[in-house]
């Protein structure tokens, strides 16, 4: 079995505090209320298996996650992506489980 991903890139979110400075906690404050909408998002584009939404809701996911330097959750969208592609109704239902339990695991790690 692959190891899992960090969660969080510490690397990242030190760089992330460095720039942002005080607006750091917005940072992460927005992201996390983005991300609660995108699952939403996701999940309800995948119950109507609108696969466009879907794709085009894990591609700007993933860029987010990227920029934040959330690893485990940047991987989780780009499968849910790739499964989006070719309509894999089970691998999209893997990734989103993925997606929602890496934000789970995440969210508490972003607070100040």
């Amino acid at each position: 079995m692959p190891e899992r991903l960090m969660d969080v890139d510490p690397t990242v979110q030190n760089a992330l505090r460095e720039l942002m400075q005080e607006d750091y906690p917005l940072l992460l404050e927005t992201f996390s209320k983005d991300a609660v909408a995108r699952l939403s998002r996701l999940r309800t584009s995948l119950d109507t298996q609108d696969w466009d939404d879907f794709r085009q809701t894990a591609h700007s996911f993933k860029g987010s996650c990227g920029n934040m330097g959330a690893l485990a959750l940047h991987q989780a969208c780009e499968e849910a992506e790739c499964a989006a592609l070719v309509k894999d109704v089970q691998a999209a239902h893997r990734s989103f489980d993925k997606i929602r339990q890496g934000f789970q695991r995440l969210a508490p790690q972003l607070v100040i």
